[in-house]
């Protein structure tokens, strides 16, 4: 399911998009639709460059992460490697 590249299990820029929709669609699937709906309001949003989308999905995710305490185990380390991603594509930390 995860179209990472083989290093460390990250997803890379191409295949961003896809791993965003893939965890969308899973938090909807599992109940958490206000989540899923904040993601799809971000990918769907005009930015300017794409490290502000990326800031944007940053923000979204330790969010979702930090107040949805009773994600199932494998949408919390799905989150967890898409902030990753986030970092070692942005090179922020």
């Amino acid at each position: 399911m995860w179209p990472f590249k083989n290093r460390r299990n990250l997803a890379g820029p191409e295949e961003f998009p896809a791993v965003v929709d893939a965890l969308r669609d899973k938090l909807k699937n599992h109940g958490f639709s206000e989540e899923a709906d904040r993601l799809q309001q971000i990918v769907e949003g005009v930015w300017t460059t794409s490290n502000e989308l990326y800031g944007e999905l940053l923000v979204a995710l330790k969010s979702i992460q930090r107040e949805c305490r009773d994600l199932p185990p494998d949408l919390a380390a799905e989150i967890r490697r898409l902030i990753k991603s986030i970092n070692h594509i942005c090179r922020w930390r």
